[in-house]
């Protein structure tokens, strides 16, 4: 049996990826009808897990007011029955600027350790440091290798020293002043960090290695905001203390970890992440702050560094997600959140707080929107030209994400004089319906565009405008409609087939197909440029492909395509890609019956897949690009993709 990495990797312009990195399994699906994810740690007496609870043992407020829990998952990978916890994003974030270098080479030493006994192709790390701006050593992986080459790649910072006195914590040389500028900096891109991480699945937690925060109160806003951004984005936060503290714990305060000195211990009682105990010094208690406001935990015995890092990765690992409906509240607003469990001796931690998201359906309710409803109802076919693709993936059983590209010709479009320059706004609005007629899908966006000048727009009109958005939809059979316009009569319209075949969860499923002229290595896209898209990208081994919304290319250029498989026992998968002509039915490359990668992630998600067209081998023409995949059952299943070649 050949494997299609060897089968693909002999083209001099081709080779197959193919990885579970971004398996995708979340207990409640997000729809365009607010539905609020929290996440909650709920240990009892001794410190376990506690893993029994249904959602009668658990009660949610927001704004002091009690909301009906509509559902709760345990996602957890020891309960005999779970949901499969995963994925999860876990990012080591360095603040090499209250690090001295004893310090640092500490944390590295238990971050490697840490390295070694959690990363999985479902439990994905990225190594971040802040040194006056923020750096990416590493983005997610689940290659143990590079996380520790990264973390080599963790300097000192200039503005710490080496302090080897033993009879407090270690302390920056610069001034206060300076000391709590450089803090709320850090703070500002921890919370650029977090908004960053919103577009992905699944449990997310960031670990803040530092050697503290100045004890200034003027720092409370940044940390407010680093809270407010890592809610937002469902990310917890594990401020790590790496200096040695000499403090004495309340004994009245609850504990996170009941006989779990290392961890801090909350308070009991109050909303308000800063209410935390006065002792030991107000730098101290933002820090409690920052993991008490994100559902995190802190770690406060650097002696016992690694066993909380430990911690950390069991917790992503053992958690609750509950869901509720908010009520309805301004976009951009945030909402305080409490969560408590009616068992004794029981200890939840969660966010303290939720804000309200920019809806799917930005443009709702507008005269834009009417506007383009009008439109999309109509037999005209407008002036602005553009192609679209719709390959879907399976998140669940009954839903798939659907993943709109499209290229579009800018060359129609009414143009506006805004601050010296040439402006256009370009409303969309995409339906999916049944033939019943109901729609079971739908969304609208603003897309802005700018030229320089006459001249500028001259030299790029004819250049596509490349756009993107992901939505979800049940399996079913539709028709989509994608309207989009400008000012005056400038407007276009598209409409296609959408068929989702239905999926059990058991057995072999086969995604849609998306082309491709363009891939980066995922490690280099840089941790926060490359997930701020409210999409979720698309990665086999390490490797993103950007869906083009155009299936003709031209010989000379790269041409790649994408896919994912889903099957309980991914190693009996076979897979057979092919090329032929569409005229003729003339084959032109075949790889044979051939087997997934084996870095599979065993039937708990996804095996994202992609390879080259092979562009450069075929002549001028229409094509066919075949891909079929069978199980050990004899279950075969096929998705076509056509595209053109110029």
């Amino acid at each position: 049996m050949r494997d299609l990495r060897a089968i693909f990797a002999a083209a001099a312009t081709g080779w197959w990826v193919g990885a579970a990195a971004l398996a995708q399994n979340p207990p409640v699906i997000r729809t365009e009808s607010r539905t609020v994810l929290v996440d909650a740690i709920v240990t009892g007496k001794n410190g376990e897990f506690m893993r029994d609870l249904t959602s009668k043992d658990f009660r949610l407020w927001q704004d002091g007011k009690e909301q009906r829990i509509t559902s709760l998952s345990l996602m957890s990978d020891s309960s005999p029955q779970p949901q499969p916890s995963g994925p999860h994003f876990l990012v080591l974030f360095f603040d090499d600027t209250r690090l001295a270098a004893q310090d640092q080479a500490v944390a590295r030493q238990a971050a490697s350790r840490f390295i070694d006994a959690n990363v999985s192709p479902r439990q994905l790390i990225a190594v971040v440091s802040y040194n006056g701006s923020l750096r990416i050593a590493q983005n997610f992986t689940d290659n143990a290798g590079r996380l520790k080459d990264a973390l080599n790649r963790v300097e000192s910072s200039s503005s710490v020293i080496t302090d080897n006195s033993k009879q407090g914590p270690r302390r920056s040389a610069a001034p206060p002043s300076t000391e709590n500028f450089g803090a709320r900096n850090m703070l500002e891109s921890l919370a650029d960090l977090t908004r960053g991480l919103g577009v992905l699945p699944g449990r997310k937690s960031a670990v803040l290695m530092t050697g503290g925060l100045p004890s200034a109160f003027d720092l409370k806003s940044g940390v407010n905001a680093a809270i407010e951004s890592a809610s937002r984005s469902d990310v917890a936060i594990y401020p790590v203390n790496v200096q040695p503290l000499h403090v004495d714990v309340d004994p009245n305060a609850g504990p996170s970890r009941s006989s779990n000195p290392l961890f801090y211990r909350f308070p009991r009682g109050g909303d308000d992440p800063m209410e935390v105990s006065p002792d030991p010094t107000v730098g101290e208690q933002l820090l409690v702050a920052l993991a008490k406001g994100t559902g995190g935990d802190m770690i406060r015995d650097s002696s016992q560094l690694l066993a909380g890092l430990q911690q950390i990765g069991e917790e992503q690992r053992e958690y609750y997600v509950l869901s509720y409906a908010p009520p309805e509240s301004k976009d951009g607003s945030c909402h305080a959140l409490r969560v408590k469990v009616d068992r004794g001796g029981a200890t939840v931690r969660a966010r303290s707080d939720y804000c309200a998201t920019k809806p799917q359906d930005l443009i709702a309710e507008t005269d834009a929107a009417k506007d383009l409803e009008n439109r999309a109802a109509g037999k005209d076919a407008g002036n602005l030209r553009a192609s679209i693709q719709l390959p879907y993936f399976y998140i669940s059983p009954g839903v798939a994400r659907v993943h709109l590209a499209m290229e579009l010709a800018p060359g129609a479009l009414k143009l506006e004089t805004q601050q010296k320059k040439l402006h256009a706004e370009i409303n969309l609005l995409g339906i999916a319906s049944a033939s019943d007629g109901g729609v079971a899908a739908r969304f609208s966006d603003t897309l802005k565009l700018d030229f320089d000048s006459e001249a500028d727009f001259e030299k790029r009109k004819d250049a596509p405008v490349h756009y993107e958005k992901e939505f979800k939809i049940a399996p079913g059979q539709y028709n989509f409609a994608l309207t989009f316009g400008s000012s005056g009569a400038s407007f276009g319209k598209i409409e296609t087939p959408l068929e989702v075949d239905a999926w059990s969860g058991a057995a072999l499923a086969l995604s849609g197909i998306a082309l491709s002229r363009e891939t980066h290595p995922a490690g280099d896209l840089g941790l926060v440029s490359s997930l701020v898209a409210d999409r979720t990208p698309l990665i086999a081994e390490e490797n993103e492909f950007v869906p083009t919304g155009s299936s003709t290319f031209a010989k000379s250029e790269a041409g790649y395509f994408y896919f994912e498989v889903n099957d309980a026992d991914p190693a009996s998968v076979r897979v057979r890609v092919r090329v032929v002509a569409r005229a003729s039915a003339v084959e032109k490359w075949d790889s044979g019956l051939v087997a997934l990668p084996p870095s599979a992630n065993a039937g708990k998600g996804p095996i994202p897949a992609g390879a080259s067209l092979r562009i450069n081998t075929l002549d001028p023409g229409s094509y066919r690009l075949e891909i079929t995949a069978s199980d050990a059952s004899g279950k075969q299943l096929q998705r076509t993709a056509d595209f053109e070649v110029r």
